[in-house]
């Protein structure tokens, strides 16, 4: 067993070795602790959507973070290759909290959970199918910089909102911005932007786990901390298969994760897509192999009753704010978020840590990822037509954030998680915007060639005019001397 946990490491070192012990250990304790911030919101919300117990929050947690380590560690060896977190998708969650508002007197929650898992395993077969034929190959090919730029800017307007409630305190202790809260996560989140741009490349390094951990020790000096219940279950605790109960089959559930499929695929894209800029590696054209693992991950979310994962494109920017870019870290991280889905305790210990302290030290990887997407668009700054792109995008993907959830109530199920959703509104958006006006330009630009031809061959002799066409002179001469 030693030894396969060795040549596990060994394989998981892509960027070679060299690197004290000490150093990798901090890294990965920083990728764990950065998995753990975007993983522990969707379970929580999930579970008050649904009014589950205490008991069933804290092992929708623990399996969440298993499926989170399982579906990253399973990206990092054989999908993409990217030092990428696999996070609960927007997406699904999104659809959890619609559904479960959705439901009338005398509907169960418990059943709706049921076709929830059967809608996941759907999805995972749908996205191995895709990943078979190579689909993703032909919708890589519609992220132009403007469709990558307007999702970088769409994805911090989406996150920026609940990002800085969180850290003013608002959800924490009550509904309104707590003080105490907001003034010390404020100073978290300012020590951490300052060792950000430490001269010190250690401080540089870890600033993420040195703003946790102050933020940790700041909370529980003021009295702000929460400490769980002791967990019932001892030690260890084996997740259960189908943990909601048996898949049940809904058609319009079915349709509606078929339909989610859409985003996954946007996200993964656009997850790889902006990695391999942030780290300067030349991209590989994992496509097919990040596709094909997702598939499996969406398959392990329904078997152990989990929020579906996708590729989170703000890993990006916590690569730009750290500078780790060396895989071993995050399978070591991969494998502590493993421990702490089957370990109650360390699940328990992880879940400790101030939602607040969390915000405010990935406050500074949106900001890197708000600068790539203005990078990204500076390219198209003196093209009037893909400048009209992205206006015309931002403004629906914008605009779509604030609908209320409740006015798509009289929509039908299956449009509601694309409707739901500014970030893929633009998106989607932006792509068929741009595509369309190219294919205007193709056709207009077709239409010349063949007017140019058509000159051309006037030109060429063929004495056509605005009365008819005539034998050229030249020719007509040559048939009175033959004859």
């Amino acid at each position: 067993m030693g030894h396969i946990f060795r040549s596990l490491l060994t394989f998981c070192d892509l960027y070679g070795g060299g690197t004290s012990t000490m150093r990798t250990a901090l890294s990965s304790a920083q990728w764990a602790l950065f998995f753990l911030t975007g993983g522990l919101v969707a379970p929580i919300v999930v579970a008050a959507a649904f009014h589950l117990s205490d008991a069933e929050t804290a092992q929708l947690i623990q399996r969440t973070l298993m499926i989170i380590g399982i579906s990253t560690l399973l990206q990092s060896l054989f999908g993409h290759r990217l030092p990428i977190l696999e996070g609960p998708a927007g997406a699904w969650w999104g659809v959890f909290i619609l559904l479960a508002g959705g439901l009338t007197a005398g509907e169960s929650s418990a059943l709706l959970l049921r076709q929830m898992e059967a809608g996941l395993l759907l999805v995972g077969l749908f996205m191995i199918a895709l990943s078979a034929f190579n689909v993703i190959r032909y919708v890589k090919k519609l992220f132009t910089p403007v469709v990558t730029g307007t999702y970088l800017l769409l994805l911090v307007f989406q996150f920026s909102s609940p990002i800085v409630k969180g850290i003013l305190g608002v959800g924490y202790r009550g509904s309104v911005i707590d003080p105490a809260v907001a003034a010390l996560s404020l100073a978290v989140l300012t020590v951490t932007l300052l060792l950000g741009r430490s001269r010190i490349s250690w401080l540089r390094h870890y600033a993420v786990l040195i703003g946790i951990a102050l933020g940790c020790v700041l909370f529980q000096a003021f009295g702000l901390t929460r400490w769980p219940e002791a967990p019932a279950n001892g030690l260890f605790e084996r997740p259960a298969l189908f943990a909601w109960g048996a898949p049940a089959w809904d058609t319009g559930i079915a349709l509606t994760s078929l339909v989610i499929a859409l985003p996954l695929l946007i996200n993964l894209i656009a997850a790889i897509t902006i990695m391999e800029k942030a780290i300067g590696a030349k991209p590989a054209g994992h496509y097919a192999k990040a596709g094909f693992v997702m598939g499996i991950t969406q398959l392990l979310s329904g078997l152990f009753a989990a929020v579906g994962t996708v590729s989170n494109s703000h890993s990006a920017g916590f690569v730009a704010s750290t500078g780790m870019t060396r895989r071993l870290p995050v399978c070591i991280g991969c494998l502590i978020l493993i421990a702490a889905g089957l370990l109650p305790v360390v699940a328990a210990l992880l879940s400790t840590i101030p939602v607040p302290v969390a915000l405010a030290v990935i406050f500074g990887s949106f900001s890197h990822l708000l600068s790539a997407g203005l990078k990204e668009l500076g390219a198209v700054l003196n093209d009037e037509k893909k400048l009209s792109v992205v206006a015309l995008s931002l403004f629906a993907g914008v605009g779509s954030l604030f609908i209320p959830a409740a006015s798509l109530a009289a929509l039908p199920d299956v449009l509601k998680p694309l409707l739901s959703n500014g970030l893929i509104v633009g998106v989607l958006a932006a792509i068929l915007i741009e595509q369309g006006w190219r294919l205007a330009d193709r056709y207009a630009e077709r239409q010349k060639r063949k007017q140019t031809e058509r000159l051309m061959a006037q030109w060429a002799g063929i004495g056509c005019t605005s009365e008819g066409c005539s034998i050229p002179q030249a020719k007509e001469n040559d048939h009175v001397a033959n004859g």
